[in-house]
């Protein structure tokens, strides 16, 4: 049986792609959703399917760039189940916008969306979780954590201080039993950045299940072992060496 049977999983971004199939992935193995994004009928959606396969969820429309939004859905999560065993920090957006183009507003959406978010929702967990005496962060970050791309400033940045946030994180939980780790993916068939990933060919993306099964993998380990960091890359982009 999976550690993760009737634990309660928070994932953020799950209206679609990456989020969405850790929703699906999660209840495979027997946990209990708590799901937040901004679009409340999509998320309304998803339950109604993960319940038609015997899942239990629950959708709460979420401004993750807003402490009051998020104070609200932990506040969901535990009237409703009582704890928060799992948390996937997914929401993001991707920018390809050069530095000397940005406006200072677009910075702050990216930086607010991708970074300042996983903050938040970490910073509503962690009582809880250190109340249990465990728990779990996993943070989607990206490759261009590693290795930018071009005219990205803003999606960089987010991504290289959501690395650096969960180091932190991951040094300040291992007292409360708390383990926070972050998943990179590589170029993924989403919605993201409008979409352009999924006119790619297959063998240059990976599908949102694709990830979501290395996320579940790293949650679904014993409370006292952390599965740090996961990083997935296709065959054939420049990645290492990349220019």
């Amino acid at each position: 049986m999976s550690i993760l049977q009737d634990r309660v999983v928070t994932v953020t971004g799950a209206s679609s792609g990456i989020g969405e199939a850790c929703a699906f992935a999660f209840a495979r193995k027997g946990a209990k959703l708590v799901l937040a994004a901004r679009r409340g009928d999509r998320l309304d959606a998803l339950v109604a399917r993960l319940q038609e396969g015997g899942g239990e969820a629950l959708a709460v429309a979420t401004d993750v760039t807003d402490e009051a939004s998020v104070a609200a859905l932990f506040a969901a999560a535990m009237a409703r189940f009582g704890r928060v065993d799992v948390l996937v920090n997914n929401a993001g957006i991707a920018d390809s916008t050069p530095a000397d183009a940005m406006d200072l507003s677009d910075w702050h959406r990216v930086i607010d969306t991708n970074l300042t978010s996983a903050f938040l929702c970490a910073r509503s967990a962690i009582p809880i979780m250190k109340a249990q005496g465990h728990g779990r962060i996993i943070n989607v970050g990206s490759i261009s954590a590693r290795v930018p791309r071009a005219d990205s400033p803003a999606y960089t940045a987010s991504k290289w201080g959501l690395d650096g946030l969960t180091r932190a994180l991951a040094i300040d939980g291992r007292a409360h039993n708390i383990a926070v780790s972050i998943m990179h993916p590589g170029i993924v068939a989403t919605e993201l950045g409008g979409g352009g990933a999924a006119r790619k060919p297959a063998d240059l993306t990976a599908n949102p299940e694709d990830i979501a099964d290395v996320i579940v993998h790293m949650a679904d380990m014993p409370d006292h072992l952390n599965f740090y960091e996961a990083l997935v890359v296709q065959n054939k982009i420049p990645f290492l060496g990349r220019g």
